[in-house]
């Protein structure tokens, strides 16, 4: 990026025509930015996110790249964030659009957890391992791909199913939930996980659910958020999952299940249903997002990568001078950095009322310290 490129701030519903074709051509051109978060779609079922706006940058008049963001004072986020998985500049590698530059020219520090970039690892970043499945080919092609990789796990899995059938009837999988009740099941079921795993309840602030509920309100048939769900025979709700979904990748975004059927691993048995409609549908990808959690990688297998870091603008910035000292010190206190700002980046997309933002703080600095400075006692 040089000095001829021009920024415009503006909100993501203030986007122009021209410009939103301009968005789709750079994804048609770069395979890298094809995924459902960095759709113009989703930017513009966040407009009504606090912070939200979107920068496009301009050469000669002409749009050359997009960056959905939210602002939390100096704080540069991407739009969505903490909900929002994956997120970039929506431009062309040879842009130069990298982490930095957008921190200099928005005049903030930029924090990212998920970025997707054609143009490679930003300096200093941390790199993520994507997690997915081509599920290319139908059903029986996926079948065949999943049983050759984890024979063992989907063998112990058909027999949980035996046992679930005998106890609850046959399984009823549902792909397409419409109902907003089985969407507030869900949220409720991860806010009970938050709190038994002391994590900060995302969903507290109130504007996640509206953008879940938005995306569901608003699904076509090629862009929303879609609701799948398991029940018994009879009828009650044992497992949901809310994934992001634009025909082509079916992202997961929110699994649960209710607790009292865990030992029947419905929560799996919902996922490989939902891999399997979506390749008998002629959907390319599965996408489980980055990490490595067990039944993920029996699920899928890595796709790619993504980077996690902080950017600064031209000002320098007390938090990060912190963290660089403890990131220079013993291993405890450098997970105990990594583990704080984690949380904290939470804390800071979530919570846009101070009140909040202390009692969020306060528990995630006990939060931490347990984790990683108790881990080392």
């Amino acid at each position: 990026m040089d000095g001829a490129t021009e920024i415009d701030i503006i909100r993501p519903d203030a986007l122009q025509p021209e410009d939103r074709a301009a968005w789709d051509a750079v994804r048609a051109a770069e395979p890298g930015l094809d995924h459902p978060y960095l759709d113009p779609r989703y930017a513009l079922a966040a407009a009504a996110v606090p912070g939200a706006a979107l920068a496009v940058f301009r050469r000669g008049g002409m749009a050359v790249g997009f960056f959905p963001f939210q602002r939390r004072g100096r704080l540069i986020q991407p739009l969505g964030a903490p909900l929002t998985d994956y997120h970039g500049v929506i431009a062309a590698a040879t842009e130069g659009l990298d982490p930095a530059a957008v921190a200099r020219r928005l005049g903030g520090v930029l924090r990212a957890g998920g970025w997707m970039s054609p143009a490679g690892p930003p300096p200093g970043f941390i790199v993520r391992t994507r997690l997915a499945t081509d599920v290319t080919g139908g059903r029986e092609a996926l079948s065949a791909r999943l049983e050759t990789r984890s024979h063992r796990f989907f063998k112990n899995m058909r027999r949980l199913r035996r046992g679930f059938e005998r106890e609850h009837g046959e399984p009823v999988f549902t792909w397409d939930e419409r109902d907003p009740a089985v969407l507030d099941w869900i949220i409720a079921h991860k806010r009970d996980q938050y709190r038994r795993s002391h994590r900060h309840d995302v969903f507290a602030c109130g504007w996640t659910g509206d953008l879940l509920h938005g995306l569901l309100a608003g699904r076509t048939a090629g862009f929303g958020l879609r609701v799948a769900s398991l029940r018994t025979a009879a009828g009650e709700l044992v497992a949901a999952e809310a994934s992001l979904d634009d025909g082509r990748t079916l992202h997961l975004w929110f699994p649960t299940y209710d607790p009292a059927f865990a030992r029947h691993g419905v929560g799996t048995l919902l996922t490989r249903l939902e891999m399997e409609q979506a390749a008998e549908l002629g959907y390319r990808m599965v996408d489980f997002g980055a990490g490595e959690e067990g039944y993920k990688t029996a699920l899928a297998e890595p796709a790619g990568l993504v980077f996690e870091g902080v950017a600064e603008g031209p000002r320098p910035d007390l938090t990060r001078l912190a963290g660089r000292l403890m990131a220079g010190g013993p291993a405890p206190l450098r997970r105990f950095e990594l583990s704080l700002s984690r949380r904290f980046d939470i804390i800071n997309a979530c919570e846009t009322r101070a009140g909040d933002w202390w009692a969020g703080a306060a528990s995630a600095a006990a939060a931490a310290a347990r984790k990683s400075l108790g881990a080392a006692a």
